[in-house]
């Protein structure tokens, strides 16, 4: 068994009070979730207006699919036109 992970922070645009980052956190995790079928969570940064952290990880027998997998959802999420990537920390279990 293979468990991938990672954390990436993000700057969102556009973001002017808690409502309008937990609407566009809220459509990443959503379309993540459904498209890939990944855990995904806000890990981070609750109390910051333009600044959002996530949780992804990934379970399988294959670690290549893994990597694979997250790849998938950074570029899903870095192609989000509201939010630009400031780092990403991958963990291996």
């Amino acid at each position: 068994m293979v468990i991938l992970g990672m954390k990436v922070s993000f700057l969102i645009y556009n973001s002017y009070s808690l409502k309008d980052k937990r609407s566009v956190i809220k459509s990443i995790i959503k379309k993540t979730h459904n498209k890939f079928n990944v855990s995904i969570s806000e890990v981070g940064a609750h109390d910051t207006l333009n600044q959002g952290v996530l949780g992804i990880a990934v379970v399988s027998n294959n670690r290549k699919l893994c990597q694979q997998t997250l790849d998938l959802v950074l570029k899903e999420i870095e192609d989000n036109g509201e939010v630009e990537i400031h780092s990403i920390e991958r963990e291996e279990l």
